[in-house]
């Protein structure tokens, strides 16, 4: 007989058991015969009667093709760039995917992106056998020239984003700031003025504090509210 061991926004530790017969789970688990365990510290949300998310609390961000990252340079060599993208792997920014060919010299590269230099790249491939390669080749990459940068937990940059864009946009219209998300946990938020930009930093840091929220969009303009009370 189908047994549901867990309750809705329960936080459960790696090896124990989530639930044991015909259930749909998904996120990190694992499974012998019809017993499903949490295979890391996770919070469970139960979306169906027999439908079980286990959304993962501490999660190191994995790179993936075409994702919007937010890097700092740690290191330039003789034809590229180390940029560390919050991430277990290094990631590689090529000269020739910043200058037009020929390649430029070592002291060409340091004219462009400095060690610290926060970069707003693109990956261009990762498969786990050779460490990422980004590229800034398109338009609004490059390096962040202005602006606030927010980290928050990888897994939790959803949240900013919302349904279909909607916390994002709801940001961006009431704090008339510009938003790049990376999904890397890296936010800057570019506004005109810095308290405005401020007060972003603070909804966004306070909506991926808890392991869990319903619904991102409402909780965003409780935030806001907060926010501009106390800005007065």
């Amino acid at each position: 007989m189908p047994s549901l061991y867990v309750s809705s926004g329960q936080i459960v530790v790696p090896g124990e058991l989530v639930a044991e017969g015909s259930y749909e789970v998904s996120g990190p688990h694992m499974v012998s015969g019809k017993k499903y365990y949490a295979k890391v510290l996770s919070v469970a949300i139960v979306e169906k009667p027999r439908k079980i998310r286990l959304i993962p609390l501490k999660r190191s961000y994995i790179p993936s093709e075409g994702d919007l990252v937010v890097g700092k340079v740690i290191d330039v060599g003789p034809t590229f760039w180390l940029v560390d993208i919050n991430s277990p792997y290094t990631a590689i920014l090529q000269a020739s995917e910043v200058f037009p060919r020929p390649s430029p010299s070592a002291r060409d590269l340091t004219e462009i992106f400095q060690v610290g230099d926060v970069v707003i790249a693109k990956v261009l491939s990762f498969d786990f056998l050779h460490d990422p390669l980004l590229t800034v080749k398109e338009s609004k990459l490059g390096k962040m020239e202005k602006g606030l940068l927010v980290e928050v937990p990888p897994t939790r940059v959803s949240r900013v984003i919302g349904k279909k864009g909607q916390v994002a946009d709801y940001l961006k219209e009431t704090f008339g700031v510009e938003l790049i998300i990376g999904r890397n946990g890296r936010v800057v938020i570019i506004g005109r003025e810095t308290d405005r930009e401020a007060a972003a930093a603070y909804v966004i840091k306070r909506l991926c504090a808890e392991p869990y929220i319903e619904d991102p969009l409402e909780a965003a303009k409780k935030l806001v509210s907060s926010a501009l009370v106390g800005r007065g």
